[in-house]
């Protein structure tokens, strides 16, 4: 296993085992990059690159486009947007209703119903990525070299032995 490859080459293919890897290592990195303020962020941005050569070779030994790694994304994305804006407009109600005193318990309701809503939209993404990382690691690469390369390792599956119509030999 070439680390250098698996981590930072979008090109070629990776079987299952060096997908793991990878991503143990994206999941340490992203662990180590929430303590550290600044380079953290230098270093998550390092870690999407990461991820998108992990993820982009392992569809590649199934034959499928890299392109597909958009779509947790997008969906990341969006579920940020959507809880964003449940928090802010429900803290924005809150101070609407408030009239500048005090929140009354059913407005604090409101607010903490709103945030938690969008805390949930928003841990929506966590499972789609979930479901998608555990999809790609498990799913099966093509037996034989395609668009994207060989297969992983240099292992070329053999073809199954020509039948002889010939029981076991006895000796």
């Amino acid at each position: 296993m070439n680390i250098g490859h698996v981590l930072f080459s979008p090109n070629g293919r990776i079987g299952q085992q060096d997908y793991w890897i990878g991503l143990l290592i994206i999941i340490g990195g992203n662990i180590v990059a929430s303590f550290l303020p600044i380079i953290g962020f230098i270093l998550w941005l390092v870690l999407v690159w990461v991820g998108v050569a992990v993820y982009g070779k392992r569809l590649h030994d199934a034959g499928k486009s890299a392109w597909l790694h958009i779509i947790p994304w997008a969906i990341s994305i969006l579920t940020f947007i959507i809880g964003s804006v449940m928090i802010v407009g429900g803290a924005i109600s809150a101070g609407v209703m408030s009239d500048g005193g005090d929140l009354s318990p059913e407005q604090i309701m409101a607010l903490v119903g709103a945030g938690g809503g969008g805390l949930a939209v928003m841990g929506l993404s966590t499972l789609v990525w979930i479901g998608y990382t555990i999809w790609v690691g498990v799913m099966k690469g093509e037996p034989e070299a395609n668009a994207h390369g060989p297969v992983p390792g240099g292992q070329v599956n053999p073809a199954p032995a020509a039948s002889t119509g010939q029981g076991p030999s006895e000796g």
